[in-house]
């Protein structure tokens, strides 16, 4: 099994990786790559001996018995060439399969742990796309390349000039001279394209990123209305054609070379094989080994001056590689261990299926933070309590530190002066999977999920089991059939020791409560929450149901609009049994009046939770229990709404300001 160590990758780990990821196959990959080899030099003996056999059976008129000996063994040698191909891919199919898979996976695992601020760094996500891409093609050839050269090419080439250096020495001298000089033009001709496909990665970038202006479904209506494809696509043929010209560039010379090498090596070769004449005439070499050795130098001719040489190159590119995977494996992670965990601090649970601890108090406590490579600080000796149950919002003008607050609540910055303190335990002593059960979390810049209503819901609590339908069930409520999105099963133990999905908890308490899942599991829980927050009428609505899938990606999927895939986000967060729910401008697609009315509904969803509610909007922040002012990084005035209004000063000042926004238009409901 691969596993993604920080550790120095060399070009050895061409062969140590892919024996990790399927060792049986790598190993048959290899005997299959070593038979051929000896074939071929045994090929070279078999026909030199058949030739000879035969003009002496025509000269001398008398059949010797081992010519057919060796006629078989010359059959079975080119038959050996013809299917040893077909094997090996079967070989390579299978490692390249598994490997595909494990290399994946690990790679996907460590962008998950990595430090917040280098998803952000441009040169963090290029090493990760020079590592990440094209996976599938990397992984073949670090096997295919290593094994060609050093199972088939050296010991084919070692075993020729062995043959040819006992009969005459210093031809074997003169093919190695002649190879010399290819292998280190391959070389430094492996590390140019390399370092000329990183410099093109750059551009790549953004013409990737232009063409999905270009052809991408979100930016229809604009590319429609403003009319600004020719500009655009102007741009990414700059940034295209600028890439293909420094890759091209890098191949152009990197082929002159190659081929320029196997002109002259093909004219040495011939020489050679001239040279070879009088020894035949002579009798130092017979007839046979005459015309064996003579093919056999030119096909060694072809493998030193492409196929070897070729090799050399793609060893030597991913030698440069390894360089990234091992920049790529040091990258800096998120703390992953903790001395002690949640349950060691006296509270029940902290792994994961286990009952996530309850919020006691929260506490930022001098807290001052700035971003990763800037000056500025966004937070200023910060400080904020909060308290179990209770409903909080966040206000203030852009860059005030609203946003901020989120990220280090969830733990995507760690590194700031002063202490963030859950129930008295400073938050970076926790480890990452616990820390990241305390919170759920619904972003201005949500994710959407091209899967169906109910898999797009139930990602919030992390039990979308697809393939756990009750085909009963999904019948009843107009689900889709079968082949389309499955039914979600409660996985809570409750739910799992009644023997049934539509079985409830002898003890229930509602949505949204950490630890509990509502009475009829997590069905009933998803349409109350669907319910509560005004989706329930347009999923009802919908073909399929909670089963309906959503986007564009099949005939008969189905879009939202903007405000119905923010309400959607907000039921994902529902779900989730974290004790703290995080709202980071969650309503933006909606009108102040319906924002105002789904946080009434709201509010009832969410009681016994503590919730903290950013917004530039003033309208619906009234109704939290307390309300937080910021400017300039500190909290600059804190209280309820009326106190606030009493007091007349900055919150007073912006919810004036927005107060005509919430006023109601004549024969309007809210």
């Amino acid at each position: 099994m691969f596993v993604l160590k920080k550790r120095k990758y060399t070009w050895l780990d061409m062969y140590r990786i892919p024996f990790s990821c399927a060792p049986v196959s790598t190993v048959l990959v290899t005997i299959q790559k070593a038979i051929t080899a000896l074939v071929n030099i045994f090929q070279v003996i078999v026909v030199a001996e058949f030739l000879d056999g035969t003009i002496d059976a025509v000269a001398h008129k008398s059949y010797d018995s081992k010519l057919i000996l060796w006629f078989v063994l010359m059959l079975l040698t080119v038959s050996w060439k013809r299917v040893s191909y077909n094997i090996g891919r079967l070989f390579t199919s299978h490692y390249v399969t598994m490997g595909n898979r494990q290399v994946l996976q690990e790679f996907t695992k460590k962008r998950t742990r990595l430090e917040y601020y280098l998803l952000e760094d441009p040169e963090t996500e290029e090493l990760t796309n020079r590592v990440v891409n094209k996976l599938e093609r990397n992984l073949e050839e670090l096997l295919q390349r290593f094994v060609n050269f050093f199972v088939v090419y050296i010991p084919r080439i070692v075993g020729v000039l062995l043959i040819i250096a006992s009969h005459v020495w210093w031809l074997a001298i003169v093919v190695v001279v002649m190879a010399v000089p290819l292998i280190l033009i391959s070389l430094r001709g492996g590390q140019k394209i390399y370092r000329a496909n990183e410099e093109a990665a750059v551009y790549e970038r953004r013409h990737k990123y232009f063409f999905d202006v270009l052809t991408g479904r979100e930016t229809t209506e604009e590319r429609s209305l403003f009319g600004y494809s020719g500009p655009v696509n102007a741009q990414w043929y700059h940034q295209y054609d600028t890439a293909r010209k420094i890759n091209m560039k890098a191949e152009t010379v990197f082929t002159v070379n190659m081929q320029g090498s196997s002109i002259v090596t093909s004219v040495l070769a011939s020489a050679v094989s001239l040279i070879m004449v009088p020894l035949t005439a002579s009798g130092a070499l017979s007839v046979g080994l005459f015309i064996s050795l003579s093919t056999a130098i030119y096909d060694l001719v072809k493998l030193m001056g492409w196929e070897m040489t070729r090799a050399v190159a793609q060893i030597a590119r991913y030698r440069e590689y390894m360089k990234d995977l091992t920049a790529f494996a040091a990258l800096p992670e998120r703390q992953q261990d903790s001395a002690e965990s949640i349950s060691g601090r006296g509270e029940s649970g902290g792994g994961q299926g286990q009952e996530i601890p309850m919020l006691q108090t929260l506490e930022f406590r001098h807290v001052t933070f700035r971003y990763p490579g800037t000056e500025v600080n966004i937070l200023k000796d910060f400080s904020m309590l909060l308290k179990e149950g209770v409903h909080y919002a966040v206000v203030g003008e852009n860059g005030a530190g609203k946003s901020t607050l989120i990220k280090l609540l969830t733990g995507l910055y760690r590194e700031y002066d002063g202490e963030i303190l859950y129930n008295g335990r400073e938050m970076r002593t926790f480890p990452q999977e616990e820390w990241f059960r305390l919170f759920s979390c619904v972003f201005q810049d949500f994710a959407r999920y091209y899967l169906s209503v109910e898999e797009n819901i139930c990602l919030g609590g992390g039990d979308m089991e697809p393939d756990a339908v009750d085909a009963g069930e999904s019948t009843a409520t107009g689900q889709r059939p079968a082949e389309g999105a499955g039914m979600v099963k409660d996985s809570s133990a409750e739910a799992k020791e009644a023997g049934a999905m539509g079985n409830p908890p002898a003890e229930t308490k509602g949505i949204g409560v950490p630890g509990n899942r509502a009475e009829g599991g997590l069905r009933a829980r998803m349409q109350e929450v669907t319910g509560k927050i005004g989706l329930e009428p347009a999923i009802s609505a919908m073909k399929f149901g909670y089963g309906t899938r959503l986007g564009k990606l099949d005939e008969d999927s189905v879009d939202l609009s903007g405000g119905q895939w923010q309400r959607l986000a907000m039921a994902r967060a529902l779900m989730n049994d974290a004790p703290v729910l995080l709202l980071d401008e969650p309503t933006a697609a909606l009108d102040p009046i319906s924002e105002s009315a789904l946080y009434e509904k709201f509010g009832e969803i969410s009681k016994d939770r503590t919730t903290i509610f950013i917004s530039h909007r003033l309208g619906s922040t009234k109704l939290s229990d307390h309300i937080f002012v910021l400017k300039d990084g500190c909290v600059r005035e804190q209280g309820c709404h009326q106190e606030l209004m009493a007091e007349g000063g900055i919150y007073a000042a912006m919810y004036e300001t927005q107060q005509s926004w919430y006023s109601k238009e004549e024969g309007v409901e809210a």
